[in-house]
């Protein structure tokens, strides 16, 4: 009966050890996510997007090379997660115009390709600690965007013609932004941005090295 009694105590204590182990596990856990749920301060945020700039096709590491520079509109919805102060993921949908114009031996060449385009950008920003107040920031964004062709047509001296065959179905680049918020209507935020987009992919299946090139100012509004 004694060395029973001895083996049941002895298990008791084993169990008492690891529901305390356990115990202390679960406590830090909660403490832990506490803490990050006390610092995060995460908000999410829609809106909507309109811009405007230049675009041109060139080889990849150049701004332009024998090649005019077209307008190129954009308008779509942004998507913003806000993890903390300083940091945020940037997403939308967005429709834009990109491709080139040139004029060569007395002949005009437009090519207006249209996209759906998926930017995924990661926002660092800095507000009071960078000198604004009123809940003003400056911002710079960087990341990776995918586009979808819709359409691509060309004008060769006035003379339209289908370009979508000879044309890649998708663009992937490396999209850079830098840009202040402004507070409006006391929960919005207002975004002026300055955007350069650089395309990886080479556009023409015909025709090598030249890759979509886009400059641009937008205007978002974050609800």
């Amino acid at each position: 009966m004694l060395q029973k009694s001895e083996k049941q105590l002895s298990q008791l204590q084993k169990q008492s050890s690891k529901m305390s182990f356990s115990l202390k596990k679960l406590v830090l856990l909660m403490v832990v996510v506490l803490s990050v749920s006390a610092t995060s301060n995460a908000q999410l945020q829609y809106g909507v997007k309109a811009s405007a700039g230049a675009t041109c096709q060139s080889d990849m590491l150049e701004i332009a090379k024998n090649c005019d520079v077209r307008f190129s509109p954009g308008i779509g919805l942004l998507a913003k997660y806000q993890f903390t102060d300083a940091f945020a993921l940037k997403s939308g949908l967005e429709y834009l115009q990109k491709g080139r114009s040139y004029d060569e031996n007395g002949s005009s060449l437009t090519n207006k390709l249209q996209y759906l385009n998926l930017p995924v950008k990661a926002e660092f920003s800095a507000g009071e600690k960078a000198g604004f107040k009123n809940g003003q920031r400056i911002y710079f964004a960087v990341g990776p965007y995918l586009s979808y062709l819709l359409d691509a047509k060309g004008e060769l001296n006035d003379v339209s013609f289908d370009l979508q065959s000879d044309t890649k179905d998708f663009d992937f680049g490396l999209s850079y932004e830098i840009g202040f918020d402004f507070p409006v209507f006391n929960t919005k935020t207002l975004q002026v941005g300055l955007n350069y987009d650089m395309g990886f992919i080479e556009v023409y299946k015909s025709e090598p090295d030249l890759h979509n090139k886009m400059a641009s100012i937008s205007l978002g509004l974050l609800f």
